[in-house]
């Protein structure tokens, strides 16, 4: 090999290097990564009614006081939340509280459905604008009753109190890195097991009351 040829060759090896390293480098993600607000909406929210049905009424274990189940009429829920963006992912506290009328034995009161989430969500495809996700987290739900609890001719607010497990799954489109919307299905099962009325005690629920929903849910979060 002439001398000519030598330096070409290693020319041309010395090119090849930083070419290969900049190809092996993973592309940044589109979404920027820190603290975020959201807000949540889901239409139509209600319990699935096995257990609130507006029929039904409960007996408190060792106790004479009777509370009432209920059924919640449909209503849109709003959810704030906060979280923490990562290249993959976000970890996100929600809080949300929706007034409901609750329906029994034919007669309308008041019932206001609470619930506290604690959810990861995963994304998909995070180089480009549309990210699918799918989410899963922990939820502390609790439903008070206005005068749904009847102790020796005293009656009260009900308070019912759990734990539940949540789910959804849909796609986010990031119309700037800093913000994003998505359309996605949550659904969510709920375990009430424990009830306070009239006396204030709280007494378990055996067994549990078991309630499930699932809805449509339009999010929206900024990055700071």
């Amino acid at each position: 090999m002439t001398s000519s040829m030598r330096a070409l060759s290693i020319a041309l090896l010395a090119l090849c290097v930083p070419a290969r390293a900049a190809w092996s480098q993973e592309q940044p993600a589109f979404a920027k990564n820190g603290a975020f607000v959201g807000i949540a909406a889901v239409p139509d929210f209600t319990l699935d009614g096995v257990t609130f049905d507006g029929e039904s009424a409960y007996q408190l274990e060792g106790s004479e006081e009777i509370i009432i189940l209920p059924r919640l009429a449909p209503k849109t829920t709003v959810r704030g939340i906060f979280g923490l963006r990562s290249t993959r992912g976000s970890f996100e506290i929600g809080y949300e509280q929706t007034s409901h009328v609750g329906t029994f034995a034919d007669l309308a009161g008041e019932a206001t459905f609470h619930s506290l989430s604690f959810d990861e969500r995963i994304y998909f495809l995070t180089r480009g604008r549309i990210q699918p996700y799918a989410l899963g987290g922990l939820g502390a739900p609790w439903l008070t009753v206005r005068d749904g609890s009847v102790l020796e001719g005293n009656v009260a607010d009900a308070t019912y109190r759990g734990f539940g497990v949540n789910t959804e799954a849909g796609v986010t489109v990031f119309a700037h890195p800093r913000l994003g919307i998505s359309t996605g299905y949550r659904y969510r099962a709920m375990w009430f097991d424990k009830a306070s009325g009239v006396s204030h005690a709280s007494y378990p629920l055996r067994p549990r009351f078991r309630e499930t929903t699932g809805n449509l849910v339009f999010n929206g979060f900024f990055t700071f």
